[in-house]
């Protein structure tokens, strides 16, 4: 079983490495039974018995067909059911297969024989759209028997959902586990996906090799660049940030990414606030929001993070900064100005890390899935972006990332404001890869603050203790 992936693909790149096999010799029924095999197999290795398989009309069905012929054939106890005749030549062949074994293949009806293991072979990867009819039926009741404790095993990826987008269409199978064929689909790594999705198990069929280049990439620790601390390093030589945010009522979020960019490798930061009563972190020099004495002191700082608590005051210190040359990380009230303002495309250095909801006020009500969003906004306002959520997204230096260690912990106030301090502290450190780096950070960070805690949940600051 072959668990471990890195290359992503669209659901339209997998049928375009599919094809490539098929007229290289590989026939397709091959596939569709080495893909029953693998399948068989992780169900032997789980010790199911009394397996329950739900066929639709297409290959995904076929698959199911050709793992409950190699599940019988191992005296497994096993029952199918079609909620669609076969539409395609090598379902149709896997059906008959099953029924030349001696099988029974039995009409989908509301109240199947119950089973211990479900197998999801209803729709496949390539859906669009609200599943309908029996299919909708089925799922449900896959899902009420998933309620009861049943496991559910979905083939390729759960039915209901999109395997290019993560996006779920209404009914979707709540999978125990996925096994994924051919190649790994992006969509099972974030969206709605990693809801329902389970345990993932990938095996490649045998296709070592792909002429079609990955559409992402997981991010992994090789894939970062933290800068380089050199035995003589010191505060002057390590890079000055300047957070310019945490104005009065709001001094957490200042603080917060302030504190972060020194724990990631910055020597200095100033924290540009207004507030005057409370008691600041000794490590942050605070600064008066003067856009005089601010514009002048960016000229010795490496890094500036504009937006966390900022508020909508500042709005031409905003613009100023923009059309420096500083590099910027934009978060929160930066990016609701980047959206109200809607300036030209930066030349300078640029990473901007935006919420779901924050995205889709920068795309102005375009219909765009996660993929095409991060994408229209690069292209857009140009720099590196980061799209949060189940399965961040982040691209950078012309390649799609999508970090797999998801954190649901994370979301909590301030987790934001960490993150863009992590991405401003690595930048200036000399990280060539300040985007990535910082959300693999900030997904370490979260981690090793989980494993030395008692309660369920953390806190923004708990990623700097």
């Amino acid at each position: 079983m072959k668990d471990n992936f890195k290359a992503l693909y669209s659901t339209d790149s997998v049928r375009k490495i599919e094809a490539e096999l098929i007229k290289n010799g590989t026939k397709s029924f091959l596939l569709m039974m080495r893909a029953a095999y693998v399948a068989c197999d992780l169900l032997l290795s789980r010790s199911a018995n009394n397996i329950v398989i739900f066929c639709g009309k297409g290959n995904n069905g076929g698959d199911g067909y050709g793992l409950a012929a190699l599940l019988f054939m191992a005296n497994l106890k096993v029952n199918v059911f079609q909620v669609e005749m076969p539409s395609t030549k090598e379902a149709k062949l896997a059906r008959t297969f099953c029924i030349d074994l001696g099988m029974r293949i039995g009409e989908w009806d509301p109240n199947p024989e119950m089973g211990t293991w479900y197998v999801d072979a209803l729709l496949g990867s390539g859906i669009s759209r609200t599943p309908e009819g029996k299919y909708k039926d089925a799922i449900e009741f896959l899902n009420a028997e998933k309620s009861k404790g049943k496991n559910i095993l979905s083939l390729d990826i759960p039915s209901g959902l999109n395997g290019t987008t993560g996006q779920g269409y209404g009914s979707i199978v709540w999978a125990s586990e996925t096994i994924t064929f051919l190649a790994m689909k992006q969509g099972l790594l974030t969206g709605e996906a990693v809801d329902y999705a389970g345990q993932i198990t990938f095996n490649n069929l045998g296709a070592d090799e792909y002429s079609k280049g990955a559409d992402a990439q997981v991010l992994e620790e090789n894939d970062c660049d933290f800068g380089v601390l050199k035995p003589s390093a010191h505060k002057g030589t390590r890079g000055n940030v300047i957070v310019i945010g945490g104005m009065k009522g709001m001094e957490g979020a200042g603080m917060l990414a302030g504190l972060a960019a020194l724990k990631a490798g910055a020597g200095k930061v100033f924290w540009v606030t207004n507030t005057q009563s409370l008691q600041r972190p000794p490590e942050l020099i605070t600064v008066e929001p003067k856009a005089d004495i601010v514009l002048d002191l960016v000229k010795s700082c490496r890094v500036c993070v504009l937006g966390p608590g900022l508020g909508s005051e500042f709005d031409n210190l905003s613009k100023n900064i923009w059309n420096s040359s500083i590099p910027i990380v934009l978060d929160a009230d930066g990016i609701r100005w980047l959206a109200r303002e809607l300036p030209r495309k930066r030349k300078g250095k640029l990473v901007v890390t935006p919420h779901p909801g924050e995205a889709n006020d920068l795309v102005q009500c375009k219909e765009l899935d996660r993929f095409e969003t991060i994408l229209h906004l690069r292209e857009h306002f140009g720099g590196d972006w980061v799209l949060k959520g189940a399965g961040t997204l982040i691209a950078e230096s012309k390649t799609l990332w999508i970090n797999n260690l998801n954190m649901p912990q994370l979301g909590t106030a301030g987790s934001g404001d960490v993150l863009a301090g992590f991405v401003a502290g690595v930048w200036s450190l000399g990280s060539q890869s300040p985007a990535r780096t910082g959300v693999w950070l900030h997904s370490r960070f979260a981690q090793d603050a989980l494993k030395q805690k008692t309660a369920a949940f953390l806190t923004a600051s708990d990623l700097l203790n």
